[in-house]
């Protein structure tokens, strides 16, 4: 793979993307939960979770970088990470206190919850070891596919495997661009699908 190939898709599945990702994922299923909700309320949960989950966090790590807190958007070196993951943790906490008091499925704010869960954890692990980021968003969103699936008897397939073939090559790249070992990446994804997994199950 291409140094730039791994470098666009990296940004692409950064980890600050993926419980964005998650939502259009949710709410365009096929499902109960996803049918009942009006296209109004689903644009109202979209710009809800984008604000708190995507602008706010990246606008935050764009003042740590001016402030030389952090040296890149990509949060490279394990101890730079500590402030922007606690920042994102209690944001993603807020959004899941906003979805909560919606009139819709619990499913929407648990899977805010459990983005809480990795990132509290991640930070946690930071002050220990290095583990890839963005293999914990998308062992998470896996986690999450396949603990629906068998708690709600749905029939997610297509997604699971592109879950799964994405998390591959995302893996692949991350490890192109020397940006993690691989026992980073696969302790990551791990982390990730374990907690997701767990919480939906």
């Amino acid at each position: 793979m291409e140094e730039r190939s791994a470098k666009i898709l990296s940004l692409i599945f950064h980890p600050l993307f993926v419980p964005f990702y998650m939502l259009l994922i949710l709410l365009n299923v096929n499902t109960f939960f996803a049918i009942l909700i009006p296209v109004k309320v689903k644009l109202l949960l979209t710009l809800l979770v984008f604000i708190p989950s995507i602008l706010l966090p990246i606008l935050i790590v764009y003042l740590l970088t001016r402030l030389k807190v952090v040296k890149s958007f990509y949060l490279e070196s394990r101890e730079e990470r500590i402030y922007p993951l606690l920042t994102v943790a209690v944001l993603y906490y807020l959004t899941y206190y906003l979805l909560k008091s919606f009139p819709i499925s619990f499913i929407f704010s648990y899977y805010m919850l459990g983005s809480t869960f990795l990132t509290i954890l991640a930070m946690i692990i930071s002050f220990y070891r290095k583990i890839s980021l963005h293999m914990i968003g998308m062992g998470g969103m896996l986690g999450l596919l396949m603990g629906l699936s068998m708690n709600l008897n749905l029939d997610l397939t297509w997604y699971v495997v592109a879950s799964v073939i994405l998390s591959g090559l995302l893996g692949f790249a991350r490890i192109q661009s020397n940006s993690h070992k691989p026992s980073e990446i696969y302790s990551g994804f791990l982390v990730g699908a374990g907690v997701m997994f767990l919480l939906f199950i």
